[in-house]
């Protein structure tokens, strides 16, 4: 009896490794897809910020620029993400709150780059609304952040952040 239980064990324990195996090919093959996005994403931005420096506004150019290097440093808190799942072998929370902070300011950006043209229409109440509720995810994103760090954790955490 004792027997059939090692050897059930062993198979759970096999089959275990191997799914383990399987999903960190998947993290891996995620990881060089966003790579390559975010190379390919950093290139276009320069390419287009140099490419058509003297057909816009200066102002309008560099704005453009920083909305497209936020989203490249997006894509990279991403593969820190996956390569902080490869390494500790668990999902963690606080890359994906630092990613939806970056995400909300990206379009704050751009919602204030175009909130100018907007003034006297109707659609300005819309656009100081949508950045209201930005900065609200902004701060309610910062707060559990802040909570995460500061609170007993239900989750483990990685080896490299300090106790």
């Amino acid at each position: 009896m004792s027997e059939r239980r090692n050897r059930a064990q062993a198979r759970r324990t096999w089959t275990a490794d191997l799914f383990r195996q399987i999903e960190n090919i998947f993290y891996i093959a995620i990881a060089v897809a966003l790579a390559a996005s975010g190379v390919a994403l950093f290139g276009n931005a320069l390419y287009n910020f140099f490419a058509d420096i003297d057909k816009e506004p200066f102002s309008s150019q560099l704005l453009g620029f920083l909305d497209a290097m936020l989203l490249v440093f997006i894509v990279t808190e991403l593969i820190h993400t996956v390569r902080a799942i490869l390494r500790e072998n668990i999902l963690m929370t606080e890359p994906f709150l630092i990613v939806g902070i970056v995400a909300a300011i990206r379009r704050l950006v751009v919602i204030s780059a175009e909130i100018q043209d907007l003034v006297g229409k109707p659609e300005f109440s819309d656009a100081l609304m949508e950045m209201g509720v930005l900065v609200a995810i902004v701060v309610g994103l910062a707060a559990s952040i802040f909570m995460l760090r500061h609170t007993e954790h239900s989750e483990p955490r990685p080896s490299y952040e300090p106790e």
